[in-house]
This record gives C-alpha cells, sequence and structure tokens, in this order.
C-alpha cells in the first residue's frame, strides 16, 4: 500500500516540475490530443481535427448546405489550406489549414462575440459530417 501512495506523490510531484510533458507518454492510451477542444481568443475560434484536410473541407461544405448558407470561396492563408466566408446573419469566416501530418485546424473568426454559440453549433455540425464521411 505504501508504494502505490509513494508512486502516486511521485506522480504528482514530477507533474508539478514538468507540468503536461509529463503526461506525454500516457497520450497514446488515451487518444488524440486534438478531438474536441474548442479554444477562443478574442473573435475566433480554434479547433483541431484528427483527420487529413480533404475530410475537413468536405464536412465544412456539407454543414454549410445543410443548414443552407451561402459559402463564398477566398484566397486561403496558405497554400494548401481553403478560406470561406459563410454568409448568415453574421458572417463568419472559416479557414482551414494544415497543421500536422493528419491533423487539421478549423478556424472560425466571428464579429460579434454574441455568435460565440453558433460557431459552436457548427463545429457540432462539423463534427457529425467528419463521423458520417468516415463511416462511408
Amino acid at each position: 500500500m505504501k508504494k502505490i501512495i509513494w508512486g502516486i506523490c511521485l506522480f504528482f510531484a514530477f507533474n508539478i516540475i514538468f507540468g503536461c510533458a509529463g503526461l506525454v507518454p500516457i497520450v497514446p492510451v488515451m487518444g488524440t490530443i486534438y478531438d474536441g477542444y474548442v479554444g477562443w481568443k478574442e473573435h475566433q475560434s480554434i479547433k483541431y481535427y484528427a483527420a487529413d484536410i480533404n475530410t475537413i473541407h468536405r464536412a465544412v461544405m456539407l454543414s454549410s448546405q445543410q443548414l443552407n448558407l451561402k459559402v463564398v470561396r477566398k484566397k486561403p492563408p496558405v497554400k494548401k489550406g481553403h478560406a470561406l466566408e459563410v454568409k448568415c446573419k453574421e458572417p463568419l469566416q472559416i479557414e482551414i489549414l494544415p497543421f500536422e501530418r493528419k491533423v487539421t485546424k478549423v478556424i472560425i473568426k466571428i464579429e460579434l462575440l454574441g455568435d460565440k454559440q453558433f460557431a459552436h453549433f457548427f463545429y457540432q455540425r462539423i463534427d457529425a459530417n467528419v463521423a458520417k464521411i468516415r463511416r462511408g
């Protein structure tokens, strides 16, 4: 019993010293760290998907079509990325950018902070469509 308690104390001490870097060996067991997290900074949100850029682009376009939103293509900031503007009450600017190998970053820029709920709803639509595309 004492060995278990000392092991737990060592684990917490290690994480206090090294932070989340100490949890890296646990990540492969738990799954990908990118799915499910939405970060907000001022008027933009960022969500990472463990999928290739073409799958995410198809999911975004399908989500826009399902919600009857008009999509205007824009010039992407990155050569292999996609930039879109979705026409709704307040226009959303969406950037689909490669992040790492088979990891894609989706950035939704909104003008009003009150549209944060719509951005979350749009991410949920994208999640559902990514799952649908993966199933075939």
